[in-house]
């Protein structure tokens, strides 16, 4: 458990931070499984649901917002809840493009991008659970970060690995067009390794 200030015991949190942050990775995560689904089985409802995930997480990121302008207190620095909100909500963001693009595109989506939205779905999976813990059991939530990070280098292994194939190729179209889908979910992973970082951060404060 965190460490309380004087003020968090004279002044009890309005506002469940931890709730709201524990919230907005769960759908993160949820989005980006269900973009994986749809790559392995298409379908309308799988599309439309990664759509609505991603509203559903930036509501809840602007909801935040606005209860960290209320808030007297919080349960730690106000500043690493909004950057690690709106880190995360960069994730689920580009990787709605990425399937937007694949969609439009007509890209039938190759081996490398298969895995790395799997890499960067388990990341968010294991970041969501990091984010769980930060409240009961910050030094658990720590233990995670291994992992993610690792998650964060094979989908730019995969990335690099995506790239050299683009450049052997003669079809400048597609290859443009997989250029593109690549790079949103490379800035979905690098997000992922921003959030983490300020995970990070804020465990060893509450600790």
């Amino acid at each position: 458990m965190g460490k309380k200030s004087f003020l968090d015991r004279l002044f009890p949190a309005k506002y469940d931070f931890y709730g709201m942050l524990r919230e907005q990775a769960e759908v993160t995560a949820r989005g980006v499984k269900t973009m994986l689904a749809w790559l392995e089985a298409p379908s309308t409802e799988k599309f439309d649901l990664v759509i609505n995930l991603t509203l559903q997480a930036d509501t809840i990121r602007m909801d935040m917002e606005e209860k960290l302008i209320e808030a007297f207190t919080t349960p730690f620095d106000r500043q690493d809840i909004y950057y690690i909100s709106v880190r995360m909500d960069r994730i689920i963001e580009h990787a709605r493009i990425a399937l937007q693009s694949i969609k439009e595109y007509d890209v039938q989506p190759d081996e490398l991008i298969v895995k790395m939205v799997r890499e960067l779905s388990e990341g968010t999976y294991t970041f969501a659970q990091a984010v769980a813990l930060l409240e009961s059991d910050p030094i658990q939530a720590r233990n995670q970060i291994q992992m993610i990070r690792n998650a964060h280098k094979a989908v730019e292994d995969y990335y690099q690995k995506g790239m050299a194939a683009i450049f052997k190729t003669a079809d400048a179209i597609n290859a443009i067009k997989h250029y593109e889908i690549n790079c949103q979910l490379r800035d979905a992973a690098n997000y992922l390794s921003h959030s983490v970082d300020i995970l990070h951060r804020i465990v060893v404060r509450l600790v």
